[in-house]
């Protein structure tokens, strides 16, 4: 048995690990030359604005008095700039966020093992291809950029990470913070010419991470007071900063101003997921290089925002969150990051038509860059023989689609050279994700025998250790001899097969797990054979009616991923159990509470997963009931054995303090004087 648990516990953590190097597997690349349009920027510097938390209907939204909630910004978006939604992608967490709008790409996947926390693998940033940059905020954002960067030139400038705490006061005071060491750096460098000369130079870019509104909201909701306050705040620091700017460089009209969120906010106050709040965030972008705002008649949006938020007749641009990084670089003439995979969204600027073609076509050779190293890495690693290229953009046809646009582009026929390089770019982006997916088959179908085999074996396991259905069968020498040299061909066949493709070492592992579990099956032909004879000479009805229940039960479980109400379905089955199988009439007590606990945990799956208010008397009230019920138990004088009874009462002990923190915790946040040194340490 210890043996049989050991290589259960082996094969549960390939199992395990499998799906972080199948499906988690990084789809960055390196070795990409940098694309940059080769005309000269509309703008000399960007200021980018991150409201951290910021839905985009309580930005946009008229409050109850039909006044807007930030009127700088909604002055901004009426007269002077662009705006539209910026549709996040789950995981709506900061860091992938941020990832996203700055780096160009959805966070790396491979990232969930460490909680979202680093990237395990280095990438490129519009910071990092800026002359400088300059940001300030929180210490959980500003140092990935920085660590990420080539050169010293991205510098941060953070609060302590205590100033965080979510519970603590008025989260605001974080957003005030930035504003004011912003406004304390541009007036030093009025005296400090070395700075001063940086900060004239081209391509630089100024980042301001605005960490209150998501501190705020978690604290108190997107809906509560201190939020919507959060908002007017924000506001009014953003029209500070961009006077400010806009007077230390003379006017000039030469920057840019961006202001977005990395997700939104459910109304219960969590991110993560994709609900329509987490994912539509705002954008307003002005200045430099960007358009006017566009009147129209009539807009096509299958949501209703428009009206709700009385901008029907102002041009609404959507785009993906990804897209805001080529906009960066376009706007300042930087290089488009590497990994980016955004595509320029260009009704944003203001520019000529040639520089809009020319940015189109850096955009599409951007992406189309980490296509080729994508493909020739797969090549490199894949039998020629078996290698099965992304036909529909084949070499031949790269070149032929590239000269197509540099026509075009020559002949003054922008529209039709922007439309291939979108087409262009399309293709690139599936390629990547054809290459990224190129093993997932193989390597999941291996794994996927593995599984059956060793389920099957466990099966077997059980029914000869706990059953009488088997006979004890003596092994023949022969067969077991032929069968150990036959396995073990099949895994040096698969061994070599890996070798000569210089497969990374976790495929052996997943390639040959079947071998030794699937050994172990055909070992117990004797027991499959018995197994096999016993369910035939079932009656034909009991057989039908014992696999049709078997199927039920794994489609329930099946189903209730998708549907939590399934659950339901499955309790009351179990509650009806007692009765259908006769229970019923031997211990009726027993069996009436059995169906009762049944029928009441069948309503648990019912109720809404997250969304309500916290209700902090009935958790406190179901503490106190277990402790009640407890001590009832307890003068039942079933725990005789000390040992029994000391881990009895530490177990009520931790019921007792764990109701106690709850509570202490709630009244400590909602007077925001934060989570209590006591509970800290508990």
């Amino acid at each position: 048995i210890p043996v049989f648990i050991l290589a259960g516990l082996l094969v549960h953590c390939v199992f395990l690990v499998s799906i972080f190097d199948i499906y988690f597997s990084s789809p960055l690349v390196h070795g990409m030359t940098p694309q940059q349009t080769p005309l000269p920027p509309p703008a000399k510097r960007l200021v980018l604005f991150v409201a951290d938390g910021l839905r985009a209907d309580s930005l946009y939204e008229l409050d109850s008095s039909g006044t807007p909630r930030a009127p700088y910004l909604r002055g901004i978006l009426e007269n002077n700039g662009s705006w539209g939604i910026s549709h996040t992608r789950v995981p709506t967490e900061s860091r992938p966020g941020h990832v996203a709008l700055i780096a160009g790409f959805y966070e790396d996947v491979s990232a969930v093992a460490k909680g979202w926390k680093e990237n395990p693998v280095e990438f490129d940033s519009v910071f990092n291809e800026s002359k400088y940059t300059w940001s300030w905020g929180s210490p959980d954002i500003l140092p990935m950029f920085a660590k990420g960067a080539t050169g010293d030139h991205v510098y941060t400038f953070c609060y302590a990470a205590e100033s965080e705490d979510f519970g603590a006061e008025d989260a605001a005071k974080l957003d005030i913070w930035v504003f004011d060491h912003v406004k304390s750096f541009f007036n030093s460098s009025r005296s400090n010419q070395t700075l001063f000369s940086a900060l004239n130079e081209d391509k630089v870019v100024l980042f301001l991470h605005l960490l209150g509104m998501d501190t705020n909201g978690h604290a108190h909701r997107p809906n509560s007071r201190e939020y919507q306050e959060n908002i007017k705040q924000v506001d009014e620091g953003v029209k500070e900063i961009a006077s400010l700017i806009d007077s230390f460089y003379g006017n000039d009209g030469k920057t840019a101003f961006i202001l977005t969120s990395d997700h939104g906010m459910t109304d219960w106050g969590s991110h993560g997921a994709g609900h329509p709040s987490e994912t539509l965030t705002p954008l307003i972008v002005w200045g430099a290089g960007v358009n006017y705002p566009q009147k129209v008649t009539t807009q096509l949006f299958e949501d209703n925002f428009l009206k709700e938020w009385k901008l029907e007749n102002l041009k609404r641009l959507d785009v993906n969150q990804a897209d805001i990084a080529p906009l960066m670089a376009s706007l300042i003439g930087v290089p488009f990051p590497l990994n980016s995979v955004g595509t320029l969204p260009l009704e944003y600027l203001n520019t000529s038509a040639l520089f809009k073609a020319e940015s189109m076509f850096t955009n599409a050779v951007q992406i189309l860059e980490q296509f080729k190293v994508k493909m020739s890495q797969k090549k490199e690693t894949t039998l020629s023989i078996l290698f099965t290229p992304f036909k529909p953009l084949s070499a031949s046809e790269q070149i032929n689609i590239l000269k197509k646009i540099r026509l075009y582009i020559e002949q003054q026929k922008y529209d039709e050279a922007v439309s291939l390089c979108k087409t262009l770019i399309n293709l690139a982006l599936e390629g990547l994700s054809y290459y990224h997916t190129y093993d997932r088959l193989f390597l999941g179908l291996s794994i996927a025998v593995s599984f059956v085999g060793w389920t099957t074996y466990v099966i077997l396991v059980i029914v000869k250790a706990h059953t009488n259905l088997t006979k004890t069968v003596s092994a023949n020498k022969k067969t077991s001899t032929v069968l150990f040299y036959g396995f073990a061909s099949a895994g040096m066949i698969i061994a070599f097969f890996l070798l000569i493709q210089a497969c990374p070492w976790t495929y052996y592992i997943y390639c040959l797990l079947p071998v030794p579990v699937w050994y172990a099956v055909v070992k117990e032909i004797p027991v499959i054979q018995d197994l096999a004879t016993n369910v035939l000479s079932l009656h034909i009805g009991q057989f039908i009616g014992f696999l049709l229940v078997c199927i039920l039960g794994i489609e329930i479980l099946v189903f209730s991923f998708f549907y939590r109400s399934a659950l339901t379905v499955g309790l009351l089955v179990f509650a009806g159990w007692p009765v259908i199988t006769q229970l019923w009439i031997q211990a009726k007590t027993k069996a009436l509470i059995w169906t009762l606990l049944c029928v009441i945990l069948a309503i648990f799956p019912l109720m809404p997963v997250v969304g309500r208010e916290p209700n902090i008397p009935l958790v406190i009230a179901a503490g106190l009931l277990t402790i009640l019920i407890s001590f009832f138990s307890l003068a039942e004088n079933k725990y005789k054995d000390n040992e029994d009874l000391k881990v009895y009462f530490y177990q009520m002990f931790s019921v007792a303090l764990s109701t106690y923190v709850v509570g202490s915790t709630h009244n400590s946040l909602k007077i925001k004087q934060g989570l209590p040194v006591m509970n800290q340490i508990i």
